[in-house]
């Protein structure tokens, strides 16, 4: 009951029952894109909770900023998994 924003990017220990889960997924952490343009590889772009490609290509002759493919053979291109769960209070703790 005490869970609240302020834990947001700490590890945090509950208990409780998981009563559902989903299938686990593939999240994009960092991506290496490829310009479409020029073939260019963009710089590592950090991923802010949704799917973000980079502004502009970092040739200075390509004009590209909207055509971009991601390169998942780049090893800076990290993925992770994700999953949702759903707990219920242990019947022991609820006041």
């Amino acid at each position: 009951r005490t869970l609240r924003s302020a834990y947001v990017g700490q590890l945090c220990s509950i208990s409780g029952t998981v009563t559902r889960t989903s299938q686990v997924r593939p999240e994009l952490i960092t991506g290496v894109f490829r310009c479409a343009d020029c073939g260019t590889d963009s710089d590592p772009v950090e991923q802010q909770f949704r799917y973000t490609e980079p502004p502009v290509c970092r040739n200075p002759s390509c004009e590209n900023k909207a055509h971009w493919t991601l390169n998942t053979e780049s090893s800076e291109t990290v993925f992770g998994d994700w999953q949702k769960l759903r707990v219920q209070e242990n019947a022991n703790e609820i006041p």
